[in-house]
């Protein structure tokens, strides 16, 4: 053995066994919880930063109203509850311990039970309301959102974000009986009157490297149990809240206008992102027409869910990024449509030109109203008459009256007065002030504290049009700088300091305090459940997939160079060494071609791959993009060995 390669060696033991090589060392997993879905470890840094008043934050995120307009069921997301708000008394009357991440919800037809999606257990529970228990649990597909109540009394659908699907679970049996395919990553679902169920999607379906992003409007027919439609919506992303017009005109989509193509210098002109309303028409093969909710001078960041007046007169849109209801005059939104008969009658080109129209919402905007921090479920009482809405990072209930548009009261649900490090940092990162004109805030690019899916032109290290960059997760990144594709900013502090004020919000930016709260928010993020990682330990195919990614020789015998096998630069458990290589991957648009190591830690969840987001699966980073073997040694890999390879990529 040559020196070089018994250094190398050296190398690599040192990495393996967590040595940082002047990174710092990387703490050992800890395994925090375990299941079904698999062992969980928080890699976050949440343990330095929080403290025991962190713990009793509810943070609200979904609400519901009982038919008989005696309780509103609101969805904590800090706490994992289902709290019980008396009406009209508007206090807390009751507490129903539930899974992880609890957040959709529906009763069932004779009220008697509750059901709960668990975006981290991968379920929906049944709760017995009358002894107010969790009686079932129901697996379902992974990082479940929206149900809706199907054609029959018992059966619901539950929308399938992880895993772009839904499930038609049977209430009787409670289990799931069927699987639909839907857009990429669809959060909400609306039922109409025929029966027919509309998917909002929160991620662009796969497109062609540079060209704009087109999210999925899923409509199925709930008699058949089929998908009838799928909508492209030419432009747009992270489609979240939807609803259904009560006169059965069209479904509403709350989403954003990404102008990513575009030098982010234009920023300036407003035309970074943008944030509208689709209309989409309820008939078959129905058009969309986008409505801005934004103004020339003020952005309405981050509109969250939608929901009807009772008599479909007004929609009410909250904007998480502003702290602000919006409502609409749907009559006057629909007269700047022409809508007739239930059709848009406005041509393709005029449809085009409204959509970037930011003077268009003098024309159908009724009132915005103040909300406390970061609202975003909304319920509607049963008669009609008030609204309530969820302030996630308040721990409040806002009423406001549907007919008078003023509040009548705010509901305290008992978290703590204190403002931790931990919640002013959840505030900052949610909250658009601190971009020019409101038009962003840090959640606008990492919805859920993951990915947009967008490759950004940010005009810097080499001017317009060129390195360009693929937008990261912020899920359990704490341990993996440097940050940035090129490594360029050793801590957070610096990551979200002049950075980002300067290419970003194009404003003085965080102050000393508040960087200092934004980056212990986000040191504070753990990664999600690993659904490919099980309790019980490797699969067969992943530990034949671990063989390959230790591998020394490929399948000719031919030594693998140490700094060529992919456990030197993805060791475990981040699946990141720290360092900068050259692994092949420049573009002509790139300055240079060396990268940061990208840590692997649930990396399937955030598509697009590779520095410029060129690969829409993992596959094609080897199969297509390393012909010359520069990014590990796979080309004599079979396609069993490869799918083995990414299978246990996966489970880190």
């Amino acid at each position: 053995m040559t020196l070089s390669q018994r250094l190398m060696g050296l190398i690599l033991a040192l990495t393996m066994t967590g040595v940082g090589l002047g990174c710092g060392s990387q703490p050992e997993p800890q395994v925090t919880a375990s299941g079904e879905s698999g062992s969980y470890r928080d890699l976050s840094r949440r343990n330095l930063h929080a403290t025991a008043v962190d713990d009793l934050y509810l943070s609200p995120l979904q609400l519901l109203s009982s038919r008989d307009g005696h309780t509103l069921y609101v969805a904590c997301e800090g706490t994992d509850e289902i709290l019980l708000v008396g009406l009209p008394g508007h206090r807390v009357t009751g507490r129903i311990k539930v899974g992880r991440q609890p957040f959709g919800m529906l009763l069932s037809d004779d009220g008697d039970e509750l059901y709960v999606s668990h975006r981290w257990d991968d379920d929906v529970g049944i709760i017995d309301l009358r002894s107010r228990e969790m009686v079932a649990r129901i697996p379902v597909g992974e990082d479940p959102h929206g149900l809706a109540q199907g054609s029959a009394e018992n059966e619901i659908y539950v929308v399938n974000l992880g895993t772009d699907d839904v499930s038609i679970v049977d209430t009787d049996s409670r289990r799931e009986v069927r699987r639909l395919g839907a857009g990429n990553a669809p959060f909400g679902i609306a039922a109409v009157a025929d029966g027919r169920m509309f998917l909002s999607s929160q991620y662009s379906n796969p497109a062609a490297f540079r060209s704009p992003p087109a999210l999925e409007l899923t409509v199925i027919d709930g008699e058949a149990g089929i998908v009838r439609e799928r909508r492209p919506l030419p432009g747009t992303v992270i489609g979240q809240g939807i609803a259904a017009d009560p006169r059965g005109r069209f479904v509403v989509t709350a989403l954003e206008l990404p102008k990513n193509l575009l030098p982010q210098t234009q920023v300036y002109q407003g035309w970074m992102v943008t944030f509208a309303l689709a209309f989409s028409e309820v008939l078959a093969g129905g058009r969309t027409a986008l409505l801005l909710i934004d103004e020339p001078q003020q952005y309405f960041a981050d509109p969250y869910d939608v929901a009807f007046a009772a008599d479909g007169g007004r929609l009410f849109v909250t904007s998480s990024g502003v702290d602000v209801v919006t409502v609409i005059d749907v009559d006057a939104a629909a007269n700047v449509l022409q809508m007739r008969a239930g059709r848009i009658g406005l041509n393709d080109e005029s449809i085009r030109r409204l959509a970037r129209d930011l003077g268009a919402s003098s024309a159908y905007v009724e009132a915005r109203i103040p909300t406390p921090a970061n609202p975003k479920g909304l319920a509607l009482a049963a008669d009609g008459s008030r609204l309530y809405v969820a302030c996630r990072l308040a721990d409040q209930i806002l009423v406001i009256d549907t007919e008078a548009l003023t509040v009548i009261d705010s509901i305290d649900l008992g978290g703590p007065e204190q403002v931790t490090r931990l919640r002013q940092g959840a505030r900052l990162f949610h909250f658009a002030s601190i971009s020019f004109q409101q038009q962003m805030s840090c959640n606008t690019c990492h919805p859920e504290n993951n990915v947009d899916g967008l490759v950004y032109d940010i005009a810097v290290d080499g001017g317009m049009g060129r390195n360009l960059v693929d937008n990261l997760s912020l899920r359990g990144l704490a341990e993996t700088a440097p940050f940035k594709w090129t490594g360029k900013n050793p801590n957070l502090q610096r990551q979200e300091g002049p950075r980002a004020a300067q290419l970003f919000f194009r404003t003085h930016g965080f102050n000393a305090d508040q960087n200092e709260a934004i980056v212990a928010y986000i040191e504070s993020i753990p990664q999600r459940p690993n659904r490919h990682r099980r309790a019980a330990g490797l699969t067969p195919e992943q530990r034949r997939g671990k063989q390959q990614f230790e591998r020394q020789r490929d399948n000719l015998g031919r030594y693998i160079p140490v700094g060529n096998r992919c456990v030197t630069c993805h060791p475990q458990p981040f699946g990141t060494d720290r360092r900068r290589h050259d692994i092949g991957s420049r573009a002509a648009h790139d300055r240079n071609g060396v990268f940061d190591t990208p840590h692997l830690l649930n990396v399937y969840e955030r598509p697009p791959f590779l520095h410029d987001g060129r690969c829409w699966s993992l596959e094609e980073i080897w199969t297509q993009h390393n012909p010359a073997d520069t990014h590990g040694a796979t080309n004599d890999m079979n396609k069993g060995q490869l799918n083995a390879l990414i299978e246990y990529i996966k489970t880190f």
